[in-house]
């Protein structure tokens, strides 16, 4: 009985009560939920954290897209300094954007180390790559353009283009540059050149190559372009005609050693004013012109800067007189430079040859502008070089005439022979022999580079202004032209669809060029009926004879570039840099779908080394 009511009064009590309550709901908490429930908050926590990097890194990815685009050094002088532009920038962005700073001072992400700032130019220049890559898939015909320059530390630096024609306009893609010191010889040239076409999944479209600089000696060229043609049959070596024009004039200024001295004098004369800003001032003051600055690969540039010499000769004498009469105001190298240029000026040897070159610019000028003209009138140009060489010849006819003006010019500007050059044999007959030289290494030259064009004859077929003869007698021979690119056409309905373009007077009375003419097309979605015609559009707007300026205008990006990373940087980051800054504009566009162009970037950007704190859960 007494144990009964112990137990009554045990059961009523606090602890047992409590105990019962434990026990029934002992497991009803399940330790899988409370995980669940962790891992979630611990994935919300961390999504949190990826969008702050990520926002933080569209920041990051917008500087380095506008230090690149305008070729400004990223760094300081040395790697570890926060002096950089890079770096500078940030931080006055961070000033005015409250975002900004928010997250550079939550951000455990140090956004500001060597190894992020590579990787996010590479990402960036990855994603233009991908672009090209992309276009490229709808082109039918690709061109590949080759040029090579040496840098500073002796390096060979090679940078390819793909020219080809998309959405009616032509393009001409920066692929970037590569180091070949290591090995230039025509296997290792010729594979590399086929790797970058392979990458970009077009050797099968090519039609052209075209090659400058000595990454291809002169004497493998021919091994080169056959090495490649081995792959791509098709792919015909051509050459820039105004770049071809360009070699020659050098080739002839630099055979002579009489010539050699005055064009290296002419062209050290134009840039004597250009390194002082007084002297261009004295310039200012008594010519009243500034000289214009020689570009290496453009012969036009020469000419400018000798008809300006030579339009302005006793002016500029006049301001050498003055630096010579005012000896205290000016240093003595600058003394003695102008010294030795009115020196220069006074010799009748100099006005001789600045003469003889200004008839030979007379000729070839009116050349190089319709060369360099996109408008691919292939019978146009070819009367046009024609012309100049027979022009050239009849100045060889022409000496007794071109030496009594000279004798004149002579007389009213009082310019002498110096005694050194009296003593020697007849100044007459040596001048003459140097006029004569020099007009037939000219034509020798523009023979043997501008000597076949019969395997161009195609590109007549497109030639807006001859539409109407066409139409009433239709060359077979130009259509059989097409004979290498034979698998790529349909040579009857190519013919039809020419002829139907030819009777057309709409299209005769708006084209006035090829490319005017599918632009034409597409607008008025034509193209597919005429398709063969509109594919020959293609190859001829592809086919480089026109100017190579992408070319050039990558090779000089390099040597704008050494100054990004003082000689510390490597390769990889050099021709990352380099393809932003030439392809501005493909960025440029890129940049308009702003999400999509971040998002693509910072993918490229976790790709390159795992980083999970950009990656969501």
């Amino acid at each position: 009985m007494l144990k009964k009511k112990s137990l009554s009064q045990h059961e009523r009590s606090t602890s047992h009560i409590g105990s019962q309550i434990a026990w029934k709901t002992f497991g009803a908490s399940r330790i899988d939920l409370a995980l669940d429930e962790q891992r979630r908050l611990n994935v919300s926590i961390h999504n949190a954290k990826v969008k702050e990097n990520r926002e933080l890194l569209k920041y990051l990815i917008c500087i380095i897209c506008f230090l690149a685009k305008q070729e400004l050094t990223l760094r300081g002088h040395d790697a570890n300094a926060s002096c950089g532009n890079y770096v500078q920038l940030v931080h006055a962005f961070a000033e005015k954007d409250a975002k900004l700073d928010r997250l550079l001072k939550k951000s455990a992400f140090n956004g500001f180390s060597d190894r992020i700032e590579k990787d996010l130019i590479e990402a960036v220049a990855d994603v233009i790559r991908s672009d090209v890559k992309k276009e490229m898939k709808g082109v039918p015909f690709v061109a590949v353009q080759v040029d090579e320059t040496t840098d500073v530390s002796n390096r060979a630096h090679v940078s390819v283009i793909l020219r080809y024609v998309a959405k009616s306009e032509v393009k001409e893609a920066f692929l970037g540059f590569d180091d070949v010191s290591g090995d230039r010889r025509v296997p290792a040239v010729a594979e590399y050149v086929l790797g970058l076409l392979d990458k970009y999944e077009c050797v099968d479209k090519l039609v052209a190559q075209t090659y400058d600089g000595a990454a291809v000696r002169a004497s493998e060229l021919n091994a080169v372009q056959e090495k490649i043609k081995e792959k791509a049959p098709e792919a015909m070596l051509t050459h820039c005609w105004a770049h071809n024009l360009n070699l020659l004039l050098l080739h002839s200024a630099k055979w002579l050693h009489a010539c050699r001295a005055f064009w290296k004098t002419a062209e050290g004369l134009g840039t004597f004013f250009s390194q002082s800003t007084k002297r261009g001032n004295l310039l200012d003051d008594v010519v009243k012109r500034r000289l214009p600055r020689v570009a290496p690969t453009r012969w036009s540039s020469d000419s400018r800067l000798l008809q300006d010499i030579s339009a302005h000769q006793a002016d500029l004498r006049a301001a050498f007189r003055v630096m010579s009469q005012h000896p205290d105001s000016w240093d003595s190298e600058t003394l003695m430079a102008a010294s030795g240029y009115d020196r220069w000026l006074s010799k009748a040897s100099t006005c001789f040859l600045m003469m003889l070159y200004e008839g030979i610019f007379e000729e070839t000028d009116a050349l190089f502008q319709l060369l360099e003209n996109k408008a691919m009138d292939i019978g146009r140009c070819c009367t046009q070089i024609q012309d100049t060489m027979e022009a050239l010849e009849r100045m060889n006819l022409e000496y007794h005439t071109f030496h009594k003006r000279f004798e004149q010019k002579c007389a009213t500007l009082g310019l002498t022979d110096s005694k050194s050059e009296t003593s020697t044999r007849s100044v007459r007959e040596e001048r003459k022999q140097v006029y004569y030289d020099v007009l037939d290494n000219v034509t020798f030259q523009m023979r043997s580079r501008f000597h076949r064009f019969d395997h161009l004859a195609f590109f007549d077929l497109v030639d807006c202004s001859k539409f109407e003869q066409m139409s009433q007698n239709f060359e077979d021979a130009k259509l059989q032209s097409l004979f290498k690119y034979a698998r790529f056409f349909d040579l009857v309905r190519l013919k039809a669809d020419l002829l139907g373009l030819y009777g057309s007077k709409t299209v005769r009375n708006q084209c006035k060029s090829p490319g005017q003419l599918l632009r034409f097309l597409t607008d008025k979605a034509l193209v597919q009926t005429v398709p063969e015609a509109t594919k020959l559009l293609h190859l001829v707007l592809t086919v480089p004879l026109t100017a190579t300026e992408s070319a050039e205008r990558s090779t000089s990006t390099l040597n704008r570039l050494q100054a990004f990373f003082r000689n510390r940087t490597d390769q990889e980051s050099q021709s990352a840099l380099a393809i932003i800054s030439v392809e501005k504009e493909r960025l440029v566009k890129l940049k308009e779908q702003k999400e999509d162009f971040y998002k693509r970037v910072t993918e490229k950007f976790v790709q390159m080394e795992r980083r999970p704190d950009f990656v969501y859960m």
